[in-house]
C-alpha cells in the first residue's frame, strides 16, 4: 500500500450517531417524530439529500429547509474533538512515518471539512482534501475516488480506502479500490461488499495489507 483514502464522518469522527440524534431532534422540535431507520440511508449521503429529505417531511421548499437546518446546527455546535474516532492520531502517526500518502474524500463541504480537521489537531497530516460538494455526483457515484486517486499519482492497487458506509463502499469499489469497512453497531449499514472488515482504526496498523 502506497496510499490511503479516508473518509471523514463516520471513519475519523463518530459523528455519524451524533448527526442522528440531532436530526431526530430537529424533527421533533416541529413535530414530527422519526424513527432512527428513517434516517439510515443519509449515512454517507450529500447535503443536498439531506435538504430533499427535510423538505418532503415537512412539506416545504428545499430552499425553506436548508436554511431551518442550518440555523439548527449553527445553535447546536458540535465538539469533534469529543467524537475523535480512538486510535486516530495513532493511526495517521503511523501511515506517515511508514510513508503512506493519506487523502481525504468526503460527501461534506469543505467549510466542514476543514473545521473538523481543525478541531481534531489532524490538518496536517493529509496531503489531499476533496470535498463532495465539487461534484455534480456524490458517493454511491464513484466521481469522487475516481478524482482522489487521479491526484494522488499511484496505481489503484496500490491505494486502500476506508469507509463506513453502504454508499461510500459503492463508490470506492466502483472506482476500482479496494475497501476497508469500518463496522459500527449502532448504525446498522451493510458492509459485506468491503474487502475487509474492521472494528476499530488500530487494526489497520495490525492488518498485513503493506
Amino acid at each position: 500500500m502506497k496510499a490511503i483514502i479516508f473518509d471523514m464522518d463516520g471513519v475519523l469522527i463518530n459523528s455519524e450517531v451524533k448527526y442522528q440524534e440531532l436530526f431526530m431532534q430537529f424533527f421533533k422540535d416541529r413535530g414530527v417524530f422519526i424513527e432512527k431507520e428513517e434516517l439510515l440511508f443519509l449515512i454517507g449521503c450529500s447535503r443536498k439529500t439531506e435538504d430533499e429529505f427535510i423538505a418532503s417531511r415537512l412539506d416545504m421548499s428545499v430552499e425553506r429547509a436548508q436554511d431551518l437546518k442550518k440555523t439548527f446546527f449553527e445553535n447546536h455546535k458540535v465538539d469533534y474533538l469529543k467524537i475523535r474516532m480512538p486510535y486516530v492520531l495513532e493511526l495517521l502517526a503511523y501511515l506517515k512515518n511508514n510513508e503512506i500518502t493519506m487523502a481525504l474524500a468526503s460527501s461534506s463541504p469543505m467549510d466542514n471539512i476543514e473545521d473538523v480537521l481543525k478541531q481534531c489537531e489532524i490538518e496536517t497530516y493529509f496531503k489531499y482534501i476533496v470535498s463532495g460538494e465539487n461534484f455534480k455526483r456524490t458517493k454511491p457515484d464513484p466521481e469522487i475516488y475516481e478524482y482522489t486517486c487521479k491526484q494522488i499519482g499511484v496505481s489503484k492497487d496500490e491505494i486502500w480506502v476506508v469507509e463506513d458506509s453502504e454508499y461510500g463502499i459503492e463508490a470506492a469499489k466502483k472506482a476500482g479500490l479496494k475497501v476497508m469497512g469500518l463496522y459500527n453497531s449502532k448504525l446498522y449499514q451493510d458492509l459485506t461488499d468491503a474487502n475487509l472488515i474492521i472494528s476499530s482504526l488500530k487494526q489497520i496498523m495490525e492488518e498485513d495489507i503493506w
